[in-house]
C-alpha cells in the first residue's frame, strides 16, 4: 500500500531525530546528550520528539533497533556467507565488514555508555540480552556456513566459536577507542581463523 504524504513527512522526521542522535551521542556521549540536542540538530521541536518517542532510552533502543545487523532474517541461505574461496578470504571479509562499521565512530563507546548508564534498569538488561543474543547468531550463521564450505570442523561448536569471535570483535573495537591503537582487521581475522581452525 502506498504512502500519503503525512505519513511520508512522519517517517522523514523520525529519521531525521535517529541520525541526529546518532552524530550527537557520538560526540558528547549517552549520558551528556539531552533530548534539547537532538531535536536542535534535527531542526524540530521535543514536540515532535514525543510522536514518535516515550523518551530518550527509547529513543535509544530504536536507534539500536535502527542501526540494524548483518542479517534481518536467519531464514536464508547460509551458504551465501562465504564471499571467498578459502577461509582465510571470508573471515578476513567479515572481520573487515564488522571493524570498520565500528571504528570509524564512536558509536561502540556510546553503546556501553548507555548500559553504564542504565545498568539495573531489568529492560536495558534483557534488551542488551537480546542484542548480544542476534550478534551471536549472526555470528553462528556465519560460521554454520564455513561448516558447510568444509573450512570448520563439524564437531566444534557453531555457538561456542561465535561468543568467542564476538569477544575479539568487540575486544579489538574497543582497544581501538578507548587505547588509540588502530584495530587491524587482517590480524583480528588471523585471530579468528587460529582459532576456527
Amino acid at each position: 500500500m502506498k504512502k500519503n504524504k503525512f505519513q511520508l513527512k512522519r517517517e522523514e522526521t523520525k529519521q531525521r531525530l535517529l541520525l541526529a542522535g546518532m552524530d550527537v551521542f557520538c560526540q558528547q556521549g549517552y549520558a551528556a546528550t539531552t533530548l534539547e540536542d537532538i531535536t536542535s540538530l534535527a531542526g524540530y521541536t521535543k514536540g515532535a520528539f514525543y510522536v514518535h518517542f516515550k523518551n530518550k532510552q527509547d529513543f535509544f533502543f530504536q536507534l539500536m533497533d535502527y542501526q540494524g545487523f548483518f542479517f534481518e532474517s536467519s531464514e536464508s541461505d547460509q551458504t551465501d556467507v562465504a564471499v571467498s574461496p578459502d577461509l582465510r578470504g571470508t573471515v578476513a571479509y567479515w572481520s573487515r565488514q564488522v571493524l570498520n562499521r565500528y571504528i570509524s565512530s564512536t558509536w561502540s563507546l556510546v553503546f556501553y555508555d548507555f548500559y553504564i548508564q542504565n545498568r539495573h534498569d531489568v529492560a536495558v538488561q534483557e534488551y542488551y540480552r537480546a542484542y548480544h543474543k542476534k550478534w551471536v547468531a549472526d555470528i553462528t550463521r556465519i560460521i554454520d556456513g564455513l561448516k558447510l564450505m568444509g573450512w570448520v570442523s563439524e564437531e566444534k561448536s557453531s555457538h561456542v566459536l561465535a561468543v568467542c569471535c564476538y569477544d575479539l570483535i568487540t575486544g579489538s573495537i574497543l582497544h581501538h577507542h578507548m587505547c588509540g591503537e588502530k584495530a587491524d582487521p587482517e590480524q583480528t581475522a588471523e585471530a579468528i581463523v587460529a582459532m576456527l581452525s
